[in-house]
């Protein structure tokens, strides 16, 4: 009787936390200063930003061989995707020996990032990291550099399959007649692609012999996809809807401080998509596809959307944004779409006991930019237009420090 094959049980953990994370580079702080500029210049940073939902068309129709995998620094791999604007690079990093390092508390093996970016001169640049755990290395398996060598493709292979049929699958999605069904319908396929995947095995061969199969838990990794979803996947999803008026907001978080939200106030009970976690994290630096710490800090960013339930209905909502160390600095902001009025905005101090449908009822003024500063902060919301446009609106919110 043959004994059967062992499997190394890799894991995924979270290493990004809530939010999807831009490079803060030059370009970036050009770009996020047209995107609160109002008008001309939100609509100019958005359409940039739907460039990464055109990249999900091309990865649904390409398949898995959109990717060809890349030769990298002592001896790594990463796996590479372009439609000629977008570019998305999968790496894996695996520590020397394949021994444990810790992060946050977490025994890691090495490193996973999904990194994607659009080119100059408007370089824009979003990572999500995760490390690689590892369950107990089964008796026999020696760890050897050749070892090490061989585990990158079946890695690759795993985790840009749950890329490429997480997109497939968010874009095939059945999201109901209702806007309330949309983000179940996402987060259930992305859980679902997760499950399917994780179950698959690839094997590890080693001088022409299978050594063992390479197995991946890709539970940890449904939030931050999930949040990826928001990115690429909304913008095309929901015009299948057809309804009248569709909001997306994005929320930068340029400040040394951890940041809640939460909506107060739904017109309607409008939203259709938001983060599954509640957290804007503070900058900080991340992991680049070779395994490298980016160079420059990156900021966390948080993406929204909601539309109307019928066509003679506006949409909007009310948000609380509080830094998670300090108190009296929470910001309010509302963004209203009214039918027939002009799109409208407000930014304000938070007060106790505030009636939050009162404030979004009375407090938004048509305007393309407004600014709010309090003694911590110095924050920006900006719409594309206050009216028209194709009843498709685009939101960005900049929080700074003074």
């Amino acid at each position: 009787m043959t004994d059967p094959t062992p499997t190394l049980n890799f894991s995924l953990v979270d290493m990004t936390g809530g939010g999807i994370p831009a490079e803060d580079n030059e370009p970036y702080r050009m770009l996020i200063d047209q995107a609160v500029s109002g008008g001309q210049g939100t609509a100019g940073y958005l359409n940039r930003m739907l460039q990464f939902a055109k990249f999900s068309s091309y990865l649904s129709h390409t398949g898995i061989s959109a990717f060809s995998q890349t030769a990298g620094p002592n001896g790594s791999f990463q796996a590479t995707a372009t439609d000629r604007t977008t570019t998305m690079n999968v790496g894996v990093q695996l520590n020397d020996n394949l021994q444990e390092t810790d992060y946050n508390g977490i025994p890691v093996r090495g490193v996973a990032t999904v990194r994607m970016s659009l080119p100059d001169p408007q370089q824009v640049v979003k990572i999500v990291n995760f490390g690689l755990g590892l369950a107990e290395i089964p008796p026999g398996i020696v760890v050897t550099n050749t070892l090490i060598q061989s585990l990158f493709k079946p890695l690759l292979q795993q985790l840009t399959k749950y890329v490429q049929s997480t997109i497939e699958n968010w874009l095939e999605s059945d999201v109901g007649e209702t806007v309330e069904e949309l983000g179940d319908a996402l987060a259930e396929t992305t859980e679902d692609v997760a499950e399917t995947v994780g179950e698959e095995t690839a094997d590890v061969v080693v001088e022409e012999a299978v050594v063992a199969e390479v197995a991946i838990d890709l539970s940890a990794a449904v939030p931050a996809f999930a949040a990826l979803a928001l990115l690429i996947a909304v913008p095309i999803i929901v015009e299948a809807l057809d309804k009248d008026f569709q909001l997306f907001l994005e929320i930068d978080n340029l400040t040394a401080h951890d940041f809640n939200w939460t909506i107060e106030y739904q017109y309607e009970n409008g939203m259709t998509a938001q983060p599954k976690a509640a957290l804007i994290p503070k900058m900080g630096y991340a992991t680049d596809s070779w395994g490298d710490t980016t160079n420059v800090q990156v900021v966390y960013q948080a993406n929204f959307s909601s539309m109307n339930k019928s066509g003679f209905a506006g949409t909007g909502f009310a948000m609380r944004l509080s830094p998670t160390d300090l108190t009296g600095a929470d910001i309010g902001a509302c963004i209203s779409i009214p039918w027939i009025d002009d799109n409208a905005l407000w930014l304000g101090d938070v007060t106790p006991g505030m009636d939050w449908e009162a404030a979004f009822n009375n407090n938004p003024v048509p305007q393309l930019s407004v600014s709010h500063g309090n003694q911590h902060f110095y924050t920006t919301l900006a719409i594309d237009s206050l009216s028209g446009n194709q009843d498709i609106y685009h939101c960005v919110l900049r929080i700074e420090p003074l």
